[in-house]
């Protein structure tokens, strides 16, 4: 009876947004309870040295609307067998009461991430050393006639066609609370940092220099197909050609 009391006591402490110490995980990415932030991981934007401070995602590359879902319906701390067992009482609580709770911590929690010129993004996703290694198979003219038609540019979870994807809801309304961009990525990880507490200094835990700048990769026809695929990149983040 005890024992029943005390789990009862923890789920009324939790539905409050207060978590016990031995619950809280010294770090934990994408939804973290310790800074009271979600980081959006869209791929290709630094998302790994953000981890490297962060800890490692519950699971990679969700989209903001995803992750509120996540949140209105399931106990979303991980590690051990109390997370565990707290994550099935926690699904016996009212589906109503779980979305009102997961809602309310969705709001209150920094929600941020960061773009990259979708040009630059591109040879990046091509030249990539981890998972599927495109160079391997095709060359980048192919790739990007590949990419064209392609409706996403992520392996993992649902597609995304456009970095905006991941920071939007169903209707187009922005759930971020900020948005940083690669090319100043140090810098716009300082006003993250501040804002959380954390180290401004973003190791690069995988740099991946080249040989040579993007523009290098892209004839005339390249180029203008990743413009009218990634219009909406492009045009909502001021991007341009060779920046």
């Amino acid at each position: 009876m005890a024992r029943c009391r005390s789990k009862v006591r923890t789920i009324a402490f939790m539905e409050k947004g207060v978590y016990p110490a031995s619950l809280r995980p010294a770090k934990q990415a994408m939804i973290s309870h310790r800074y009271k932030c979600i980081f959006v991981e869209v791929p290709k934007t630094g998302s790994t040295s953000v981890r490297h401070l962060l800890g490692k995602a519950i699971k990679p590359h969700l989209n903001l609307c995803e992750i509120k879902r996540l949140m209105e319906s399931y106990w979303v701390v991980r590690g051990g067998r109390k997370n565990r067992i707290l994550e099935w009482l926690y699904l016996t609580l009212p589906a109503e009461r779980r979305k009102e709770r997961g809602r309310r911590q969705f709001d209150s929690y920094f929600k941020f991430g960061f773009v990259r010129n979708p040009w630059d993004r591109v040879v990046a996703l091509y030249e990539r050393n981890e998972a599927v290694q495109m160079r391997q198979e095709m060359t980048f003219e192919e790739f990007v006639h590949w990419i064209q038609y392609s409706s996403s540019t992520c392996i993992h979870s649902s597609p995304h066609r456009y970095q905006l994807d991941w920071f939007v809801d169903a209707n187009g309304k922005m759930l971020a609370d900020f948005i940083g961009r690669f090319e100043r990525l140090q810098e716009d990880w300082a006003v993250v940092a501040k804002k959380l507490g954390v180290s401004e200094i973003l190791p690069h835990a995988r740099a991946n220099p080249r040989p040579r700048h993007y523009t290098e990769y892209y004839n005339s026809k390249t180029q203008s197909i990743i413009e009218e695929k990634f219009k909406v990149d492009i045009e909502t983040f001021n991007y341009r050609f060779g920046e």
